[in-house]
Formats: structure tokens, sequence, C-alpha cells
């Protein structure tokens, strides 16, 4: 009788065993299933011109974070936690914010400000439109660099956006002459390439490639100026296209790309969506109700980089 009740427990043991086995591998499936379909999902940085705000959005699209800041199209979260903008109002120039929302630099001016960025040396390049010019300036506030550029007949119309790169050229975006331009250290300009329509925004990717976001379109191009990927509407039946004055490549191959409505709020697209090399849209952001016609982006989900 005893023996028996052995053979039981035995059996019994083993059964046990062997269900929990099953229920956690099926867990295991199940868990990588839902996260698999699970839907992408990105907090970003993002500047409104309309709204004359930087947000900062959680990845449930919630606004985490504000700073008033007139007419900025260019916005970054700094590696310190600081966010620098651009702004261009009654008051022009560029200011860092503390997450407490204390200036702790800023730098004015009397020209147009549309770009802005922050070097590895501590400076800050800052893009002055309609005074030709892009200038570094130093933690003190200081003109320590100007690269001046060709004026446009109209000014307003002239240059946006601009990068300084690893080599120490400059890439400058130009609206009227519908092309990007890069200078060299010294100034000098080494190269233009032309895009479709008014050109906001350029990045240098570590391949060497270009990408340029324009008026209804964005554009990769080698560094023989050979189009590698071209961005349209004809590509996005479930998007309506307006501006690029953004975008972002992301460590997967995708884009992001910053969809700007023109000084209008729209709800027939998108501001901000992310879309594959074989142009398969995988994200699109909400308009939140306090956006008006968010310009520029940056993706954080754990970084500060951009």
């Amino acid at each position: 009788m005893m023996h028996c009740i052995r053979l039981n427990w035995k059996y019994q043991i083993k059964t046990v065993v062997l269900l929990l086995l099953l229920i956690g591998l099926t867990s295991c499936d199940a868990g990588l299933a839902t996260k698999a379909d699970l839907p992408v999902q990105h907090s970003y940085l993002c500047s409104d011109i309309g709204a004359k705000r930087v947000f900062r959005i959680s990845a449930a699209g919630q606004i985490v974070w504000e700073y008033p800041a007139d007419q900025c199209t260019d916005a970054w979260l700094l590696e310190n936690g600081h966010v620098l903008m651009s702004f261009t109002g009654e008051k022009r120039g560029v200011r860092e914010v503390t997450e407490g929302k204390d200036v702790v630099w800023e730098y004015t001016t009397l020209s147009e400000v549309w770009g802005c960025q922050r070097l590895k040396n501590g400076n800050t390049l800052v893009v002055e439109c309609t005074a030709n010019r892009m200038v570094e300036v130093n933690g003190q506030g200081q003109v320590v660099k100007v690269i001046s550029v060709e004026p446009t007949p109209n000014k307003h119309m002239g240059m946006r956006q601009a990068r300084k790169l690893e080599n120490g050229h400059y890439l400058a975006c130009f609206l009227d002459h519908k092309a990007v331009r890069e200078y060299d250290a010294s100034g000098r300009m080494i190269r233009q390439i032309d895009v479709p329509d008014l050109a906001f925004s350029a990045t240098r990717l570590r391949n060497g490639n270009t990408v340029i976001g324009y008026r209804g379109g964005i554009i990769e191009v080698d560094a023989r100026d050979k189009v590698i990927w071209h961005l349209t509407q004809a590509d996005l039946p479930d998007v309506k296209l307006y501006w690029v004055c953004c975008s972002q490549r992301l460590g997967n191959g995708n884009t992001i790309v910053g969809n700007w409505f023109i000084h209008n709020r729209r709800t027939d697209s998108t501001p901000f969506f992310e879309v594959t090399r074989d142009k398969k849209v995988v994200w699109k952001s909400g308009m939140h109700e306090r956006m008006v016609d968010p310009a520029s982006i940056q993706i954080l989900n754990g970084t500060a980089k951009k």
C-alpha cells in the first residue's frame, strides 16, 4: 500500500512539473508574440511654431515638459538634460534651459534664427538667416567664428537649418536656391546639392550620404549627388505630406520625418511619422490638442542624442 502511494506521488510530481514547464513555455511564447505585435511608440522632443512652445512628449502622447519659444524650428535635448532651442520673434536667438526651466545660457541677435546646434567643444552653432551667416558662440555668449553665406534677394527666404559636420565643414539649407550648400572650415563653398523645392533641413549620415528635407519630400544622395532614396507624396497614400522641416535616421535604418503644416493647424495628417526603407509607414504621432504646427522632432526613447 505504501509502495503504491509513493508511485502516485512520483507520478503527481512529474505531472505538476510538466504542467509548469508547459505553462512557462506558453507564457514565454505569448509574451514574445505580444511584444512583436505591439505598435511602434516613441517619446520625443518637438518644437511648435504656432503654439510658440517646445514640448517633450511621452510615448503615450502626453506633454510631460514644455517651455515658451517663439517660432522655434530647432530644439535639442542635450546630454546634460537641458534643452537647447532657437527662437525668432520680437526677441531672436538661442537659449539653453534646464529641466526646471532656468535659462543657463542665451545668445541674442537682430537676425532671424532658424537653426542651432551644440558643438562637441561646448560652443553653439547659431544660424542667423537674415544676417546671411552662421556663427559659433562660446559659453560666454561671444562670437568666436563667422561663416558668411551668399545673400538672397528676399532675406527671409534665405538660409534655414544648418549643421557643422565631423570634418569641420558646414551644411546650410536655402529656400529660394532650392539647395543645400556645403562650406569648408574656412567658409568656402565646395558643394551644392539641388533638390526639387525649398530646402529646410539636412543631415550628413555616417556613410557619407546626405538626407535633405524640402517642401513636398525628403531625399537622400550619396557623395556624388546620386539619388539613393526619395520619398514624396506618391509614396504615402495614408499621409498628407506638406513640408519636411526635419528628419532623423534611426539605428534600424528607418527615417523619422517631420511634416510641418506651414502655419496652419491640420488634422488631415500626422506631423511626424517613421517610414522604412521600402516606404512603409510604421509609426505616426498624434496631434495633441495644444499643438498647432510642430516643426522639429528629436526621438528620445532613452537617449538625448539627435
